[in-house]
């Protein structure tokens, strides 16, 4: 894995009116250092790649308020092609369609749709191996199997975390997978999912819980003679949608003048992060696959 993967910005941006008119704001989870050392006020160039127009020069701003929001600023003449751009490929399609902005080299950034019309849904982006080697991969029927679930589920700007949960469940016991397993009965913890050896793990949740994951996958080699354990959790910028919606409908729920939280979420890149430091105590081949949305570019 290429370090310099980790330190881009990659994050998915639900399309409202404000994406057509003056800019795009940047999620905290998504964040670089780099991102993060723009102080209150302060403000830094960067380039838009969009389509096979010419690029446009535009801005990230950290805005002069309390919680010292950072946006992509757009709304001046010299960016009117971009807004033009974005407003011609949405449309009205505001509720459900959105944009993926990607950092391709520090501070030059690509914009690409992802449409509603086109029924996004959830893939593997991305896979971290250990113990085990690319080629090896082809072997595991089960792997193509939780590839095919993945495919059958629709983004929708309205689930939560807990309704991809769901969807996913149902996807992979159609296919024969059994549910909630105990890898040892004394103890009764369980892995989300088992088949023909392959244990797995959909860690749409909490950071700080997902060691246990591992924990599972070493006792199920042992007591449950296991051959693979396969940790999917959403990428960084799937992650970061999902808890940006969280604070939406937090905020939409609330009676407190207190701002909800909701972060913490786990993700692939955070997993990719670790995994070199912990991959001593793993004595198993183990996988970590990385979900993210695909849809009409």
């Amino acid at each position: 894995m290429n370090p310099s993967f980790l330190e881009n910005v990659k994050f998915l941006h639900p399309v409202g009116s404000s994406t057509f008119k003056y800019g795009v704001t940047i999620p905290v989870e998504a964040q670089t250092e780099r991102m993060r050392a723009i102080e209150k006020g302060g403000k830094v160039p960067v380039t838009i790649l969009f389509s096979s127009e010419e690029p446009v020069v535009a801005e990230i701003r950290r805005l002069n308020n309390k919680p010292g929001h950072l946006q992509f600023r757009y709304e001046n003449k010299a960016q009117e092609r971009l807004r033009q751009y974005l407003l011609g490929i949405f449309g009205n399609q505001t509720d459900g369609s959105l944009l993926e902005v990607e950092e391709v080299v520090p501070f030059n950034f690509l914009f690409k749709p992802i449409l509603k019309n086109a029924s996004p849904r959830l893939q593997i982006n991305d896979m971290l191996l250990h113990m085990l080697e690319q080629r090896e991969v082809r072997g595991f029927a089960e792997i193509e199997q939780i590839r095919e679930s993945l495919a059958s589920v629709e983004y929708d700007a309205g689930f939560s975390q807990s309704d991809y949960n769901r969807r996913i469940n149902e996807g992979l016991v159609k296919q024969g997978w059994n549910r909630e397993q105990k890898v040892v009965e004394e103890l009764g913890l369980k892995c989300d999912f088992e088949k023909n050896g392959i244990w797995v793990e959909v860690e749409f949740g909490n950071a700080r819980s997902y060691y246990q994951d591992y924990v599972k996958f070493m006792l199920a080699r042992k007591y449950r003679a296991a051959r693979l354990g396969l940790l999917l959790c959403p990428t960084t910028a799937f992650a970061a949608l999902l808890c940006e919606l969280g604070q939406k409908r937090a905020r939409e729920n609330t009676v407190s003048e207190r701002p909800p939280v909701y972060s913490g979420m786990m993700s692939y890149e955070k997993a990719v992060r670790e995994l070199p430091y912990l991959g001593f105590m793993f004595e198993m081949p183990i996988v970590v696959a990385g979900v993210g949305v695909r849809g009409s570019r």
